[in-house]
C-alpha cells in the first residue's frame, strides 16, 4: 500500500510540475528561436529520477520547430486514454555552455498557451526541468521588469509573459525559477 502511494504522490508532483496552479503562459513563439530537435537525443521512454516505474514516452513530433509529444507509456488509471503533451524548445537567445531552453508545456487538446518552464537538454541520458518562481515572475510583471500581464485568481496569480526580446535574457536571471527543485529525468534502459 506504502508504494501505491508514493508512486501516486510522484505522478501527482509531476503533473503539479507541469501544469499547476499558479502559472506563467507564453505563446508558441516565445524564445529566441525554436531549438533544431535531434530526434535521437530526445525520443524514447524517460521517467523521474525518484520513481522508474513513472514511465513518459517522448516522440519527436516537429524537427525544425523543436516540438516533443509526451504522453505517459502506461497509465495509471486504465479506464482513461492517456493525456498527450506537446513540449517545444525554444532557444534563450544566451550563449553559453549551459544548454538552458526554455520548455512550453502544452496539453494538445486545448489551444491556449502553454506554460513555461527551463530546462537543461540531455547529458549522459538524464535532463532537467524547473519551475518558475512565481512570486518572482509576478513582481516582476508588477514592476515592469518583464512585459506581460499578471490576473490574480484564487489559486494564485495567472501570469503571461510577452513574445518580446527584452525578456528572454532577464528570464535566465536566477531568481525566476525554483533552481533547487528541478524535475530530474532518466531515460528508461527498461522501457515497455
Amino acid at each position: 500500500m506504502k508504494t501505491h502511494l508514493l508512486r501516486l504522490t510522484a505522478a501527482i508532483g509531476i503533473v503539479t510540475l507541469l501544469s499547476a496552479c499558479p502559472e506563467t503562459y507564453v505563446a508558441d513563439d516565445f524564445g529566441a528561436a525554436a531549438h533544431q530537435l535531434k530526434p535521437a537525443e530526445w525520443e524514447g521512454s524517460w521517467h523521474p529520477a525518484d520513481d522508474a516505474d513513472e514511465l513518459f514516452t517522448f516522440r519527436a513530433r516537429d524537427d525544425g520547430q523543436g516540438v516533443l509529444e509526451l504522453l505517459e507509456a502506461a497509465p495509471r488509471d486504465k479506464t482513461k486514454k492517456p493525456e498527450i503533451f506537446s513540449l517545444a524548445l525554444r532557444e534563450t537567445g544566451a550563449k553559453t555552455d549551459s544548454k538552458l531552453l526554455f520548455a512550453i508545456l502544452k496539453d494538445t487538446a486545448k489551444t491556449e498557451n502553454g506554460t513555461l518552464h527551463l530546462l537543461r537538454r540531455p547529458d549522459d541520458n538524464v535532463f532537467l526541468l524547473w519551475a518558475v518562481n512565481q512570486d518572482a515572475v509576478t513582481s516582476a510583471l508588477k514592476s515592469g521588469e518583464l512585459q506581460g500581464s499578471s490576473k490574480p485568481d484564487k489559486d494564485g496569480p495567472h501570469n503571461t509573459l510577452a513574445t518580446d526580446p527584452a525578456n528572454y535574457p532577464k528570464l535566465l536571471d536566477p531568481k525566476f525559477w525554483n533552481w533547487t527543485e528541478p524535475t530530474v529525468m532518466i531515460r528508461s534502459t527498461n522501457a515497455p
